[in-house]
């Protein structure tokens, strides 16, 4: 397998990589963006709560913790780096999806009627 590198230069040099390759890359950058998401949700948060000052996890922090992450993403096939807690074709992956998309229905009926 490609690395996730590899994949995206190859699908921007106008090449049809392997499927299988396409599908990990994807959750691999699915993963990406939630790490990052959730880096910006937290500073927010403690700007917010006006805890800007004493935030564990400066802007700067962030920054080069999201390099480093993206940097070993990018040098791993991404079905390496997801690891088997994440691989999509994992029997116990699509059950622990099934289950949250359970608990996130319910949320979101529960706020429509409440």
């Amino acid at each position: 397998m490609k690395t996730l590198s590899e994949i995206i230069g190859a699908v921007k040099d106008g090449e049809r990589p392997d499927y299988e390759d396409l599908r990990y890359a994807v959750c691999a950058l699915d993963a990406l963006m939630f790490f990052d998401l959730r880096a910006i949700m937290k500073m927010a948060k403690g700007e917010k709560e006006g805890k800007k000052k004493k935030l564990m996890y400066s802007a700067e922090w962030q920054y080069k913790e999201t390099f480093n992450r993206r940097k070993a993403a990018m040098g791993k096939p991404p079905k390496e780096w997801l690891g088997p807690n994440h691989d999509p074709n994992s029997d116990d992956v699509q059950e622990r999806r099934k289950f949250s998309k359970k608990i996130y229905d319910t949320a979101i009926n529960s706020q429509k009627t409440g």
